[in-house]
């Protein structure tokens, strides 16, 4: 495991809390004790962050609040993911479509990131402690759709992910083929839909950076198994979905995204999740589409 320096895991903190709520400023020692920081080593990190325009301070009030070098940083970090920008009008169209959020997921080191996440009523955030950049863990059942068209290492990787690993290897193997078949897949609940907010909520909390981020591994570790992903579907049958999701793929015919519509554990029947698996995979499609992937 890579070594992990606090001091920049700290300072990514404090511009977390800043961009977190953009109309409001802090002061030095408010910014130190949300990141468990004396002021003596605090005020070195503003300092520097203020000198090259990260964040702007105001003389008067000796408060900080974000600075104009972060608008060019967020433009050039939108450019650098095409994809988000080709999904999000397909994103937003598929969460109107089908009443819940829609999430695209990206491969980013041994984990998938959200990349951008849409609403049914078109606003951005407040529905769910989620935002674009946090971290899930790449192990079932999550992923299974892109772990559904890797090879036979990456599924090893994928499968070790877990603890304990699935009870059936064989059986893993024939619901990954059965996704890739209908071209989605299913990942079921481990609880009840409010169980599953009251979760969320308490993993996530109102916590930024590295805190975040362990909150966000952490709070998957204990609850997700390879049994949550649903194998073939029983049209009168009603599941606890937790997500439906397709991939999106490169011109090599990769897999470089997952869109995912959030049921966050709503009761669905069979055939209702065939609907909501058309709708994921048709605008999974379309952003395949204008990747010009195949």
């Amino acid at each position: 495991m890579a070594r992990r320096s606090p001091q920049t895991e700290r300072l990514v903190e404090m511009v977390e809390y800043l961009a977190a709520d953009p109309h409001r400023e802090y002061q030095l020692t408010e910014l130190a004790r949300l990141v468990n920081l004396d002021a003596a080593t605090c005020h070195p990190m503003l300092t520097e962050l203020t000198r090259v325009g990260w964040l702007v301070k105001d003389r008067v009030h000796k408060t900080y609040r974000l600075g104009p070098r972060l608008i060019s940083v967020g433009a050039s970090a939108q450019a650098s993911l095409q994809i988000a920008t080709y999904a999000r009008p397909e994103m937003q169209r598929v969460s109107t479509e089908t009443g819940v959020p829609a999430c695209l997921f990206i491969p980013s080191s041994d984990d998938l990131v959200i990349a951008d996440l849409t609403y049914p009523d078109g606003k951005d955030s407040g529905h769910l402690p989620l935002q674009a950049g946090d971290h899930i863990e790449f192990g079932p059942p999550l992923g299974a759709v892109l772990a559904a068209w890797a090879g036979q290492y990456t599924v090893d990787t994928w499968l070790r992910r877990v603890e304990p690993g699935p009870d059936d290897p064989g059986r893993t193997w024939q619901i990954l083929r059965t996704i890739r078949e209908r071209r989605f897949s299913v990942e079921l609940s481990p609880a009840s839909q409010a169980e599953m907010r009251e979760l969320t909520d308490f993993a996530i909390g109102e916590v930024h950076g590295s805190r975040r981020a362990a909150r966000m591994i952490g709070g998957q570790r204990p609850v997700m198994t390879p049994e949550l992903m649903l194998g073939d579907i029983d049209d009168a049958a009603v599941y606890a979905p937790l997500s439906v999701s397709a991939a999106c793929f490169d011109p090599g015919g990769n897999p470089v995204a997952a869109l995912s519509v959030l049921t966050m554990a709503e009761p669905r029947t069979g055939r209702e999740l065939r609907d909501l698996g058309a709708s994921v995979s048709a605008a999974a499609g379309a952003i395949t589409a204008r990747l010009h992937g195949r």
